[in-house]
């Protein structure tokens, strides 16, 4: 060997060390990146993911394969949807081809059946409570994309949509169930909680890994996953929409109230589909059933139908009834044997009316005998009124017109004439059902067994039946809800709740986000009541005009004049035939709404003429019908429409009776400009007014 032979040779080796060393610099660094990329992606997907916890999901992050020491799973989502197994991908480069799925050209189906393996391994895990593949679902999210297809049983979702995607999976699971199902798998799919890496071994080179820097709490964004279900459900039928809940109102669903509580606001802020939610949620929790009560004739059956598809389990558990109806129910129980006939009633007052009314001074108040039996319905046997000196110096809430001393004696006279009437018929009238079956819950003669009361639009109901409702539910924790808006009252109503024995301090909350009504709806249907106070079920007169945060920007408002009857159902049916086919709204997401049953009837013969199919609101239960809904205003209420269309609307104000007094005239028109209000505010993206002309109203 020449000299330096042993040199050169050791300096070969090194070199050929050093080479290998880069290489394996190069190839950990590499995996380092990769990795890290890893991290940060998965990162930006569990702030999509984050926002889901609001909605009921639990969000399992990071977690080991059962059986498995280093191979982990991204992320286990358990929630009302099912369980999602969630598997994060970075790629350049994404195509599904055959059914295959490719990354710049390489085949990745392994990919997928890796995550169909592992989703194998979560069914099993869960089997054993009756959990099925339908409703697992495996995912492969990939980051920075918006995207939805499917290859070989697998969705691929896009960061940017998914959590948008598993709000669409529906409703398989109870909360009871996903706590049961999550405590499952968090036990047999624990935290990966890998240990420190060991550095290779590398002659007098200690190696000393940095500090792992505390990470702040990824951000994620509400307002893009509402956006995203906002975009959902908006493109549903309505049915859909009416049981869409804001996660900003989900609060108030599942919070605790020590009493007695209410919520209130404007029309379009979701106080409605905030009490059925409320509902379910207390019906899951409670073994008796929860009663969910309204005035209006028409809104049990519907919001029957909406709970059946939000939740069956919680629909069951829940009894949505009427107030006259719950009433007849409790004194039925009771052995109570109750004569109410609409019929024979209205012919009772018509004779009491005829008798000591019809030229009496009230005449100089107001000529329409319905005025008059709405005083004793709702301020003097609707506030339980026994004797005279209790009504001569009452406040009237709710009614314009003033009425002195001689005013008070004769509706007086009317009142006990009117009962003398009812005796003589044989009948009673629904306040009476209320009446007695209040005092039979107060006495303890009858117990209704309820876990809890919810009670809608509250400010159309009568003191005696709110009374009724107070005495059932008590004050206990979290038994009585009360819901509604004095604007959007269509009668007479008359007392504040406090007069009920209800107090609700500290316990109301206000909702002020309008997320029904698109901005220019809205905006057309604010200026008809701006100019009016109204009562809101306090004492005390409340402006017209309301701050309300308008949601949702555009829709559609038209108006339309007509020189007669007929040019204006030619342009009603126009209208519905315009918005089916260029708007793309189907007939059952529209509603031709009037002021009274008579006008209705006229217009659903017009659309009967035209070959449209409608049903009536009375025949409506909240199940996807694909018919045009007529009905009243009042029938309307709690009900919410894609379109509504109004018509046999007249401009300018109402036009005074003969011998009708100013303060009585200006209650009738204030009534019907909040019968009105609630009928445009019933409308989500589009309006359609329309109006007779001056010349054609006693055509």
């Amino acid at each position: 060997m020449g000299a330096g032979a042993s040199a050169g040779y050791e300096a070969v080796r090194s070199r050929l060390h050093a080479a290998e060393y880069e290489r394996l610099a190069r190839e950990a660094r590499e995996e380092a990146e990769r990795y890290a990329l890893a991290s940060r992606t998965e990162a930006s997907v569990a702030g999509k993911l984050k926002a889901l916890e609001s909605l009921g999901w639990r969000v399992l992050a990071d977690r080991r394969w059962a059986g498995s020491k280093r191979a982990n799973v991204d992320f286990l989502l358990v929630g009302p949807g099912g369980v999602v197994v969630v598997d994060v991908k970075a790629w350049r480069a994404l195509e599904v081809r055959n059914g295959s799925v490719f990354c710049e050209d390489e085949c990745r189906d392994g990919e997928v059946s890796t995550l169909l393996s592992l989703t194998d391994k979560v069914q099993d895990s869960v089997s054993l409570l009756g959990l099925t593949g339908q409703a697992l679902w495996p995912v492969l999210v990939f980051s920075g994309r918006r995207l939805h297809e499917r290859a070989h049983r697998v969705d691929l979702v896009g960061e940017s949509n998914v959590a948008a995607w598993v709000t669409r999976l529906g409703q398989r699971l109870s909360a009871e169930q996903v706590t049961e199902v999550a405590s499952v798998i968090q036990q047999d799919f624990p935290p990966y909680d890998q240990p420190a890496p060991t550095p290779p071994r590398v002659s007098k080179l200690r190696l000393v890994m940095p500090k792992r820097q505390a990470q702040p709490d990824t951000l994620f964004d509400v307002t893009e996953l509402a956006d995203a279900l906002l975009e959902k459900v908006l493109a549903e039928p309505i049915e859909s929409w009416m049981t869409y809940l804001h996660p900003d109102q989900l609060r108030l669903v599942s919070t605790s109230w020590s009493g007695p509580a209410r919520v209130r606001g404007p029309a379009g802020t979701g106080k409605t589909v905030v009490g059925l939610h409320r509902a379910a949620y207390l019906a899951q929790r409670n073994p008796d059933k929860i009663l969910f009560v309204t005035y209006v004739k028409t809104l049990p059956n519907v919001l029957a139908g909406l709970c059946e598809r939000m939740s069956p389990a919680a629909r069951a558990n829940i009894e949505f009834t009427g107030l006259h109806r719950l009433a007849i129910g409790i004194l039925d129980d009771a052995g109570v044997r109750t004569r109410i006939d609409s019929r024979k009633i209205d012919t009772a007052f018509a004779c009491a009316w005829a008798a000591v009314g019809r030229d009496s001074v009230l005449l100089k108040l107001d000529e329409r005998w319905s005025y008059w039996k709405e005083e004793i319905d709702y301020v003097i046997k609707g506030r339980g009124l026994t004797d005279f000196d209790e009504y001569v110096g009452l406040p009237r809430l709710g009614r314009r017109t003033p009425m002195r001393a001689e005013h008070r004696e004769a509706m007086w006279e009317l009142y006990v004439e009117y009962e003398r009437r009812l005796d003589l018929a044989g009948v009673h009238d629904f306040t009476d059902a209320l009446i007695m079956a209040r005092d039979l819950v107060r006495d303890g003669t009858v117990q209704v067994d309820c876990g809890a009361v919810v009670v809608d639009e509250v400010q159309d109901l009568n003191l005696v039946g709110v009374e009724l409702l107070h005495a059932i539910a008590g004050d206990g924790p979290d038994r009585l809800l009360v819901i509604g808006d004095g604007q959007q009252s269509v009668y007479p109503g008359g007392f504040t709740l406090s007069e009920a024995g209800i107090s609700v301090t500290g316990r109301a909350a206000v909702l002020r986000a309008n997320y029904r009504n698109a901005a220019e709806v809205l905006e057309v249907a604010e200026r008809v009541v701006a100019a009016d106070t109204y009562d809101d079920l306090e004492g005390t007169p409340s402006a017209g005009q309301r701050e309300i945060e308008v949601q949702r920007r555009g829709g559609i408002a038209l108006t339309v004049r007509a020189r007669d009857r007929r040019s204006l159902e030619a342009a009603l049916t126009t209208q519905i035939a315009e918005t089916r086919t260029r708007l793309d709204v189907a007939y059952g997401d529209m509603a031709v709404l009037c002021h009274t049953r008579r006008e209705l009837v006229h217009y659903a013969g017009v659309l009967r003429r035209a070959g449209i199919p409608h049903i009536d609101l009375m025949d409506y239960d909240g199940i996807s019908i694909d018919r045009v809904k007529v009905g009243t205003f009042k029938r309307a209420k709690g009900l919410e429409f894609k379109f509504v269309l109004l018509p046999g609307l007249h401009d300018g104000p109402l036009e005074p009776w003969h011998g009708e007094s100013d303060d009585s005239y200006r209650e009738r028109a204030e009534r019907m400009r909040r019968e009105l209000y609630v009928g445009m505010t019933r409308a989500r993206d589009g309006l359609w007014l329309g109006y007779l002309s001056s010349t054609s109203r006693t055509s």
